[in-house]
């Protein structure tokens, strides 16, 4: 390996060795990185000079002897032959005479007067003085002498005895001879001729960026790469092996604090100067620089950072946990002191925490982590600003700061672990609950509460601050105090001044429009994560659902980039529970199975109730109540049912037991989740309609009157006028209606469900519609209408419905469904039509006479007649029957139908 790109280097040796026989005396002084070759090239001369008739002598420097006087000198005599040269010695004061040192050199001369000499010291730099002062008379009173004195030393690394370099600065027969690390191509040649590497693996590549082309380096990692196992790929070097015990090789080389400045680059990393290090390690500056460049020579530095992670590993399993504890909070006093970076001070003392190091005498420690928290948010470091912060509750000993450190904890953890951020929680609250939690601290821990949706905590909260206010009561029956309500925590304020400006007959799109503009404008931060939640349930419930949609799934893209997990979470919970509104089933099975997976500790968290719950829901419909009674015997947090997601759990459960005809205890969940909805102030159909859950249970169980009741209630609620609660409740008022009644309420549920997006609910609604017609002895329309139900219900994944409708359809449209699994569709059917034709041709397929269409419409029957021929030929049908069913409604049937 030492010959590899050494050809310019070995020639300037054989010329120095042919030269020296002939005489004068020669010189060369090979300088080198540690483990760059220096020693194989020198074993290289010996043999060529063994076999040239050659005599050599040569002798090693130890760190372990460079004390011991003449040992060097004592080496190469032992080389020659017997008697050939005198004893070495030294006077009283361990310097050698002048006399003894004419005498040996005199001996030289005459021993090299039979025979040529190559004398070689490897490590000159660690050569006792003593013999440095007698290779300085060889060097300076050898010139016609039949000998070569090679000697190595290391680059940036002083020996002993100065005068020595400037003596050989002064001979004009000193040849230097500069040995570097192998280039790529070289290290590409030496792994040719050592192993075969898997096909297609750049096995070369790899050992070169590890070994920095360093020869001693990629030596062992060669060795290593023979002895592993061919499926471990890509090679990396075992821990203590071949590989770390030559880069300390290399270490131990490159000078007595080459180790030491290694560890503290490690920890010092970008915040690295000479200044520095030095002072870390309580050496010279010039020192430490001076390390630095001789492990960059070495390859094992690039700049004064390792060139590799391996070598970095290697150089860390010397370094006990204790010293890097003490390193690293030595680092950050220093930098501390001199104006380091926060963000890194606070790595530093993480890494010192983490070492088990003592930060009990650094009292400055925890507003530094508390300040250094909030830069590490801006960069999306959420891990270690979670960590920082936990740092500082631990060195804090006030109990106020401890709260609100506990607070802010609460609130950035719920980037990545809402179970751990809730439980951040529990110690303000019990100060809180002792009646020692300052004043001016309980707002933001109400908000806090209210965010995560624990809203009967956020209202005890609330309580005890209008008390210390001086307030009249706690709360009034609204939730309102005077901080907001809790129901604006929770669907936001806008919602509520959005329904005020309708009872005054405003408009509701301002609060839509706001909602909008809000989430285009603004930056998803910790701070503002609750009024962009705000702002997507405003979207959701206001009629806009497929807003809601888009924009949560831009959230998500914007959560992953700041590697928020739980926002993931939360973002995609909301995705769910607004396809589940538009009836997308399985994609709100997706996206709710994401938010789960999303999450760790997932039965310690309240929050995972809302994701939960819109699977229960999705699943139910889907008829897949094997599944949903798995998750059910799922553990839940013991603060969901306190929490605005238990609301949501309790209803899909209802509705899961209600679907499996469990009516007893379906019904007793909506009477709960109603209970617990007007005791929080959160008593919104929109959000929850209970009342019609229940009175649907109350229907099947034969309690009429308590049902109507319900939904009588439910109608008269300000969320009625939206389409979607208005549609639900009619369906539910018109079971204990008259006949002629029933059809109407049930064709304004039809109308209101066609605009609410809900297509789930609408097939309800058109079912029930259809069981009515045929009672009022209209079979066509009843036919039409039930079939539409159907192929809704089937369109949205909704096969527990299909099953439910499927006995309402005649026996040819049965065995058709089960011969194809599902209607036949007429693909892009609505393009084909224009929008008066679509309007008529949808009346007509839902079972509507032609009179009762020239009604609707506000036209002539001659014109539906003509509508629907256009119709028949555009479609290639010839009747009625054959419509297709799944044509879209583009107006309401309120106004237009």
């Amino acid at each position: 390996m030492a010959l590899i790109e050494r050809e310019t280097e070995v020639q300037a040796l054989r010329a120095a060795l042919t030269d020296c026989q002939a005489g004068p005396a020669r010189i060369v002084l090979i300088e080198g990185a540690a483990g760059c070759g220096k020693s194989e090239l020198v074993d290289t001369l010996d043999e060529w000079a063994d076999s040239g008739g050659v005599l050599t002598l040569r002798a090693f420097g130890s760190l372990a002897e460079r004390d011991l006087p003449l040992g060097v000198m004592r080496q190469l005599a032992g080389d020659a032959p017997a008697g050939s040269l005198p004893e070495v010695s030294v006077a009283a004061d361990g310097q050698p005479q002048v006399s003894a040192v004419r005498e040996f050199q005199t001996a030289l001369e005459r021993l090299s007067s039979s025979i040529p000499l190559v004398i070689s010291v490897d490590d000159l730099h660690h050569a006792d003085s003593a013999s440095l002062r007698y290779l300085q008379h060889i060097v300076r009173h050898s010139r016609s002498t039949r000998m070569l004195l090679v000697l190595t030393a290391p680059l940036h690394q002083d020996g002993q005895d100065a005068a020595f370099g400037t003596e050989l600065l002064r001979s004009r027969h000193v040849r230097r001879i500069r040995l570097r690390r192998l280039t790529p191509e070289g290290s590409r040649l030496v792994t040719a001729g050592s192993v075969a590497p898997a096909p297609g693996e750049d096995l070369s590549a790899e050992l070169h960026a590890i070994s920095g082309g360093n020869p001693l380096l990629l030596r062992a990692l060669l060795e290593e790469y023979r002895s592993a196992p061919s499926g471990a790929r890509p090679f990396r070097p075992e821990p203590g092996g071949l590989f770390g015990q030559a880069v300390l090789t290399c270490l131990r080389h490159s000078g007595p604090h080459a180790l030491d400045v290694g560890a503290a680059l490690t920890v010092l990393g970008d915040s690295y100067t000479p200044e520095r290090a030095g002072r870390l390690l309580s050496i010279p500056t010039f020192t430490a620089a001076q390390s630095v460049a001789s492990l960059q020579a070495s390859g094992i530095l690039d700049g004064h950072l390792f060139r590799h992670p391996c070598t970095e590993s290697a150089v860390l399993d010397q370094i006990s946990s204790e010293v890097l504890a003490d390193l690293h909070l030595s680092a950050a006093e220093l930098l501390h002191l001199g104006g380091g970076s926060l963000t890194t001070v606070a790595g530093h003392l993480l890494a010192t925490a983490q070492r088990d190091g003592s930060l009990v005498a650094t009292p400055w420690a925890v507003d530094v982590l508390r300040e250094a928290t909030e830069h590490l948010l801006m960069n999306n470091e959420s891990t270690r600003a979670t960590d920082a912060l936990e740092l500082a509750h631990e060195l804090s000993r006030d109990e106020q700061q401890k709260a609100d450190i506990k607070t802010r904890l609460a609130a950035i953890t719920w980037r990545i672990n809402p179970g751990r951020a809730e439980k951040h929680l529990s110690a303000p609250l019990a100060v809180l609950r002792s009646g020692r939690l300052a004043s001016e601290r309980m707002a933001p821990l109400a908000e806090l509460l209210a965010g995560q949706g624990r809203i009967a905590e956020a209202a005890e909260v609330r309580s005890i601050i209008l008390r210390e206010s001086g307030a009249n009561g706690a709360q009034d029956n609204g939730g309102r105090t005077g901080y907001g309500t809790v129901a604006d925590e929770v669907s936001g304020p806008a919602v509520t001044r959005t329904e005020e400006r309708a009872g005054r007959g405003d408009s509701r799109t301002d609060a839509e429009t706001a909602a909008q503009v809000f989430l285009r404008n603004t930056v998803l931060t910790d701070e503002t994560l609750e009024p962009v939640v705000r702002a997507l349930r405003v979207l959701s419930y206001s009629g806009h659902p497929e807003r809601a949609a888009q924009c949560c799934r831009e959230l998500i893209a914007e959560a992953e980039r700041q590697n928020a997990p739980a926002w993931q979470s939360l973002f995609s919970s909301l995705l769910a529970a607004v396809l589940l509104r538009l009836s997308d089933l399985h994609a709100a099975e997706e996206y709710a199975r994401r938010a789960l997976d999303c999450l760790p500790e997932q039965s310690s968290s309240a929050f995972v109730g809302a994701p939960t719950a819109t699977l229960i829901r999705a699943r139910t419909l889907m008829g897949d109540h094997a599944a949903v009674a798995r998750q059910l015997h799922q553990p839940v947090a013991d603060t969901l049912f306190k929490s605005i997601h238990g609301l949501a759990y309790l209803r899909a459960r209802g509705l899961y037991l209600m679907a499996t005809h469990q009516l007893d205890s379906a019904l007793g969940d909506f009477l709960e989740a109603g209970r617990l909805a007007k005791s929080w102030g959160v008593d919104r159909p929109s959000m929850l309609p209970w009342r019609t859950d229940a009175a649907e249970a109350l229907f099947r169980l034969g309690e009429t009157d308590q049902a109507e009741t319900l939904v009588e209630q439910q109608l008269a609620d300000p969320d009625a006028r939206r389409p979607w609660v208005r549609g639900i409740s009619l369906r539910l008022r018109a079971v204990t209606s008259d006949r002629r009644q029933q059809l109407s309420l049930l064709n304004q549920s039809v109308d209101e469900l066609s605009r609410s997006g809900d297509r789930v609910e609408l097939a309800r609604s058109l079912a029930d519609l259809g069981r009515s017609l045929r009672a009022a002895a209209e079979p066509i329309r009843a036919d039409a209408v039930i079939r539409r139900a159907w192929n809704l219900a089937w369109e949205c994944g909704a096969e527990a419905l299909c099953a439910e409708i499927s006995p309402e359809l005649e026996p040819e449209d049965r065995m058709r469904q089960r011969s194809t699994a599902q209607p036949q569709f007429r693909s892009g059917t609505d393009t084909k039509l224009s929008d008066s034709e679509r309007r008529v041709a949808t009346l007509a397929a839902s079972g509507y006479t032609n009179r009762e269409i020239s009604l609707r419409l506000h036209i002539t029957v001659s014109t539906v007649e003509q509508h629907l021929t256009r119709v028949y030929r555009k479609l290639s049908i010839t009747r009625r029957q054959d419509l297709p069913v799944d044509l879209q409604l583009t107006v309401s049937t309120a106004e237009a139908v």
